[in-house]
């Protein structure tokens, strides 16, 4: 009450100095405050008397009242770090122009937290599992014994104990008392914390606003959460960048509000607004792969006012030239969708040009976690090698890929996992110029190693099941060598020599190992080692060593690198440049 009083005091008297007519002109002045480095900074960031002094229309009696109430300010400043005793000593140099206002502060000792007494009440008790709940609330404090109390860590201390209930089945948690005891004698705190965890929260109906052009399925069908299932922060998360995922939304809100007096079938409450449904994007950019490229999309997510999304793509870089088309169906309530693309291409590459048609139809389920996808491919090729040699081959191919995704983050992952795995297959007595069959597998994992540092591992293998790779169409067996893959040679220029060009051949495999020491949260170097090779003939295995450093950047967009890699074969230096996790 007493800060509270004085205030209030300060603030009526610097409006009746302000509201007054002034006696005499407007005066300029300057601050200096002498205190500790950290602490001068406070003060001058929130300190009155220093704001008002960046102003020219500051009276005489305004400037009195800023003066006198300083002193007061200050000690309320510092209390939130601690110093509950300080010595303030003010002082004003009229005689130097404009006049000077100096404050010099002895802290004093910080108060340091001498006892924790905290308590948590409420359902949670009876939980099964209570005593891990319980002991995760008493961490999320974050402060403990010894420590200087400070009012900022105190107050994030208690949003995260309710926080640590509140984001599974308790969602109504809160503080029930809070209180700190301060001995200015002994500079020691002692601090008292009650949170009642409530009682259990579950979800109840959806209620939904925003909807104008498209069905309310479109929005059921990607709730994770079901009526009856109980409170869960992440679920809601989870809903929400689904809901953004579909692509139908310009901006998507899911909410619960949970209360004590009505915890059961509490709402999930959702706000969208659709984005246009037609979309005209134009993009240029340069890859030290393929070099600089051009790219024009066209898409419409209401075709034939049925919520189907078109989409169609026209794509050239220094290597190739693309036009593709497709359309994806709105998810069921079973989780599947299904999609349907057809797709010219023309590339150059090492001296093989291909030019393909293929038309694909595909069967998906798709979840943060794990992705399934059927796929049927209808494939017609020509390939021409520098040595004059022309080849036509199709194949119908049928496929089933599976993908599990552990990382924390796909955008900027630190830890965690990615794998991959496809099984496919081409009969001769189906389209196809000659049957095989092929399994592509990719693996990568992340894991920190301290704070500073990361160590980075993945794997490719590929395996095309034939007794050679004639007939077999290009898109499916494999070159490597490029920003993703080797680094330190050009892009897909390791393969199978043939008639003066470099061509697929049945077999892949390669492996990586990358260590990354993270000089900010966002910045850090890397050294790295590639190694592998795409072959024809288990005997003819000769892997190739790539290695080098680089720099990394956490960008807002995704995780970007540029590296400098020595290829030892091709005895040659290489820049990289490659954005995103490299088997995405």
């Amino acid at each position: 009450m007493r800060w509270l009083g004085s205030s209030a005091c300060g603030v009526l008297l610097l409006w009746c100095a302000t509201a007054l007519p002034a006696h005499a002109q407007a005066l300029k002045y300057s601050v200096e405050i002498v205190a500790p480095s950290a602490l001068k900074k406070l003060l001058e960031a929130n300190l009155d008397i220093v704001r008002w002094s960046k102003r020219d229309d500051v009276t005489p009696g305004q400037l009195a009242q800023l003066y006198k109430s300083a002193p007061e300010q200050i000690a309320e400043l510092l209390a939130t770090e601690g110093y509950f005793s300080p010595r303030v000593e003010p002082a004003r140099d009229r005689q130097k122009k404009p006049e000077v206002v100096r404050f010099v502060v002895e802290p004093g000792e910080p108060t340091h937290i001498a006892t924790i007494d905290l308590r948590i009440t409420g359902a949670v008790l009876k939980d099964a599992r209570a005593s891990e709940r319980i002991a995760e609330a008493r961490k999320a404090l974050g402060i403990s014994i010894g420590d200087v109390f400070r009012q900022k860590q105190w107050n994030a201390g208690k949003d995260a104990v309710v926080h640590s209930l509140a984001r599974q089945i308790y969602g109504a948690a809160r503080v029930s008392s809070s209180k700190v005891l301060v001995d200015p004698e002994t500079h020691s705190a002692q601090v008292h914390l009650e949170v009642d965890s409530g009682p259990p929260v579950t979800f109840g109906e959806l209620v939904l606003s925003g909807l104008r052009r498209y069905e309310r399925s479109i929005v059921t069908n990607v709730n994770p959460i079901r009526p009856g299932d109980p409170y869960d922060e992440d679920q809601l998360i989870k809903f929400q960048r689904r809901l953004l995922g579909t692509g139908y939304f310009a901006s998507a809100i899911v909410a619960a509000r949970p209360e004590a007096s009505s915890p059961q079938r509490t709402p999930v409450i959702v706000n969208v607004v659709e984005a246009a449904s037609q979309r005209v994007e134009v993009g240029v950019g340069f890859s030290t792969d393929r070099g600089p490229r051009g790219q024009l999309d066209y898409s419409d997510n209401n075709f034939l006012d049925r919520a189907w999304r078109f989409s169609s793509k026209l794509y050239v870089d220094a290597l190739s030239e693309s036009v593709s088309g497709g359309l994806q169906f709105p998810r069921k309530e079973s989780g599947w969708r299904y999609g349907l693309e057809g797709k010219f291409k023309n590339e150059d590459i090492q001296g093989q040009q291909v030019t393909d048609w293929s038309v694909t139809g595909g069967h998906i389920y798709t979840v943060e976690e794990y992705e399934s996808l059927q796929a049927l491919q209808y494939l017609t090729e020509r390939s021409k090698l520098v040595g004059g040699i022309v080849d036509n081959r199709e194949a119908l191919f049928l496929s089933q890929r599976w993908t599990w995704n552990g990382l924390d983050d796909f955008i900027n992952p630190r830890r965690g996992y990615y794998a991959a795995l496809e099984l496919g297959g081409a009969s001769d007595a189906l389209l196809s110029t000659r049957s095989f069959g092929r399994i592509e597998i990719k693996a990568a994992y992340m894991q920190p190693l301290g704070e500073r540092w990361t160590l980075g591992l993945r794997a490719q293998g590929g395996f095309v099941l034939a007794t050679s790779r004639q007939g077999i169409p290009s898109a499916y067996v494999f070159r490597t060598g490029g920003d993703t893959t080797i680094r330190g040679y050009a892009f897909e220029s390791l393969g199978v020599a043939e008639n003066g060009a470099t061509v697929g051949g049945r077999y892949l495999l390669i492996g990586s190992t990358e260590l990354t020491r993270w000089i900010t949260h966002e910045w850090g170097a890397a050294v790295f080692y590639d190694t592998g090779n795409a072959y024809d003939d288990w005997r003819s295995f000769n892997p190739v060593n790539g290695y080098g450093a680089g720099v990394r950047w956490r960008s807002p967009f995704g995780a970007l690198s540029l590296d400098l890699a020595y290829g030892e074969e091709a005895h040659s230096l290489r820049v990289h440049f490659s954005a995103g996790f490299a088997f995405r």
